[in-house]
C-alpha cells in the first residue's frame, strides 16, 4: 500500500479495489500506517463530496528484501457484530440497533442481540467466536483483532477510565486503559435518534499477536506469542473482552459496531499466513 500511495495519493475505495480486498481490510492496514507516521489522510473534495485521500508522510524509503512480504502470504479476515457473542457473563447489558435500545439483562441470548450495533455493560466478560479453519496446515505469521471501544459511565464521562483486558482461547493477552466514556461531540456514525447526552464514540484499538509477542496499537506489551494460543484446537478462535474484578480502573465498557462511533466496522479479525 505504501508503494501504491507513494506513486500517487489514493482514497480508501481506490486502495481496496487495487488490492482486491474489502474496504474494512484496507482501512485496518491504513490505520496502522497512519499510527506509524508513514502516511496521512486529508479530506479533499471529490465527485460525491469530501473524501479522505491518503498521502505519504515523508519522501524516500529504503526497502530491504527482508521487509518484502512473500508472494505466498495470504490474508484471512472475518468481521463479527458486537451482538454476536458466544459467551456472556454480564450483570447488566444494553444494546442499540439502528432504530432502538434493547435491555438484555435477563435475556442475554435473546435474538435481539443480533440487531446490536452498540453494546454497553456495567462490566463482566463477553466472548466472540471466529473461524479457525485457516490455521490448519498453515504457518501463521500474525493475527490481529481490531475494534472500537471506550469506558462506560452514566450518560458519558470523558475522564472515566476503564482497564479492559483481552484474551484469545482464554489466554490473557494484554490490558488496555480506556481514558473515558466519550461524548460531548457526536460520533460520525451516530443515528439521528441517538441523544446527544449519550456515549458517542470510542477509540480504535488493535491487538496483534506474532511469534515475537503481543502488540497493542503497535507497541509490544506482552511476551504471549502465537504458539501460546492453540489456534488450531477445536473449531473456533475465542476472543474475549472483559474487566477484571480487581482492576485498578473498573470503568466498564462500550463496544461499537459499524453504525455507531467513528469507525465503520465491527470486531475485525485479520490474519496473515502461508500454506504448508
Amino acid at each position: 500500500m505504501f508503494r501504491q500511495i507513494n506513486q500517487q495519493p489514493m482514497t480508501l475505495v481506490e486502495i481496496a479495489k487495487l488490492n482486491s480486498i474489502t474496504n474494512s481490510t484496507a482501512l485496518f492496514h491504513l490505520n496502522l500506517l497512519q499510527e506509524g507516521g508513514i502516511i496521512e489522510g486529508r479530506y479533499l473534495p471529490g465527485k460525491k463530496g469530501k473524501a479522505i485521500v491518503y498521502f505519504v508522510n515523508f519522501s524516500g524509503m529504503l526497502f530491504k528484501q527482508a521487509n518484502v512480504i512473500n508472494n505466498q502470504t495470504k490474508i484471512f479476515e472475518q468481521s463479527v457484530g458486537v451482538g454476536e457473542y458466544l459467551e456472556a457473563d454480564l450483570k447488566v447489558a444494553h444494546v442499540a440497533s439502528q432504530e432502538k435500545i434493547y435491555t438484555l439483562t435477563n435475556k442475554l441470548f435473546s435474538s435481539d442481540r443480533f440487531k446490536a450495533k452498540l453494546l454497553w455493560t456495567d462490566g463482566g466478560k463477553v466472548s466472540y467466536g471466529f473461524d479457525n479453519s485457516f490455521t490448519f496446515n498453515s504457518d501463521i505469521e500474525e493475527i490481529s483483532f481490531s475494534l472500537e471501544l471506550c469506558s462506560e459511565a452514566r450518560f458519558y464521562r470523558n475522564d472515566w477510565k476503564s482497564d479492559i483486558t483481552f484474551a484469545v482461547n482464554n489466554k490473557e493477552l494484554c490490558t488496555y486503559t480506556s481514558l473515558g466514556d466519550f461524548g460531548g461531540i457526536r460520533g460520525k456514525l451516530s443515528p439521528d435518534w441517538w441523544g446527544n447526552e449519550n456515549t458517542q464514540y470510542g477509540t480504535l484499538v488493535t491487538i496483534s499477536i506474532t511469534n515475537d509477542g503481543t502488540f497493542l496499537n503497535s507497541q509490544k506489551v506482552s511476551k504471549t506469542t502465537l504458539k501460546d494460543l492453540d489456534l488450531n484446537l477445536g473449531n473456533k478462535i475465542l476472543f474475549s473482552i472483559y474487566n477484571k474484578p480487581n482492576a485498578q480502573h473498573y470503568g466498564e465498557f462500550n463496544l461499537f459496531g459499524d453504525c455507531f462511533g467513528n469507525h465503520k466496522q465491527d470486531i475485525l479479525l485479520v490474519a496473515k499466513y502461508t500454506e504448508k
